[in-house]
């Protein structure tokens, strides 16, 4: 039978722990109905997951006893996973759209998910830690044995000087896409405008820094689907 994993804060470096997170003994007595014996795998986001036994569950804490140490999928690790750093740049969009983003770049193997404000955005402020929360059930649901990194809103002026090597703007009016552009291993950086696309401004701006523009296709895609597909083609590896 599967276990199902779980995600904690704390750093696994014992052969026995006691857990105080409260999502996770809620899950465990109340979702799960776990009980002393029962087996889980526990992964800290290090790269490691471990088996684990249930020895004590109350409402308070549990203690578990590591039973066994793997190493776990890592995306950006190329022993284990895609073998590709990925950082999602994405312009603000309505609340559950963009939540939907963050659980399904998570199942894709993203590295890193930014929020950022453009002209168009419909909204300009993001919760992070509910985000956080999405990112990390669905790095329990899907097997990866870390978590996406979730930093705060950026500005315009901000998110231009940290995107670092390999940066690819998605637009309609960009050149057509050409896959191969994005079939290594180097460290990529993915920005994906809101509703509406960039602005002309924005446009000219990318122009200016050198940045390469590339269209997904003919069609007109709403944001949230156009950062799937763009990052759908960034972790296909040849």
């Amino acid at each position: 039978m599967r276990l199902h994993r779980f995600f904690t804060d704390s750093k696994i470096d014992k052969t026995k722990m006691l857990i105080k997170d409260e999502r996770l003994i809620h899950q465990w007595r109340d979702v799960f109905r776990y009980n002393v014996g029962s087996e889980v795998v526990l992964f800290d986001g290090s790269g490691q997951e471990y088996d684990a036994v249930i020895e004590k569950l109350n409402n308070q804490v549990s203690e578990v006893r590591l039973v066994r140490e793997r190493r776990g999928i890592i995306p950006k690790d190329s022993s284990t996973g895609l073998g590709r750093e990925i950082t999602l740049y994405q312009s603000l969009i309505k609340k559950d759209k963009m939540e939907w983003v963050v659980e399904k770049a998570t199942e894709l193997g993203v590295s890193k998910i930014v929020p950022i404000v453009s002209e168009r955005s419909e909204k300009k402020g993001f919760n992070i830690e509910r985000a956080r929360r999405i990112a990390i059930e669905a790095s329990e649901q899907c097997g990866r044995a870390d978590v996406p990194e979730l930093v705060g809103v950026m500005e315009l002026g901000e998110w231009v000087k940290v995107a670092g090597q390999d940066v690819i703007v998605f637009d309609f009016s960009g050149e057509p896409f050409p896959c191969p552009i994005i079939h290594n291993t180097n460290p990529a950086s993915l920005f994906i405008g809101p509703e509406g696309g960039w602005s002309p401004k924005e446009i000219e701006r990318f122009k200016d820094l050198k940045i390469e523009i590339l269209s997904l296709g003919r069609l007109t895609l709403r944001a949230e689907t156009a950062a799937i597909v763009a990052l759908t083609a960034a972790t296909l590896l040849d």
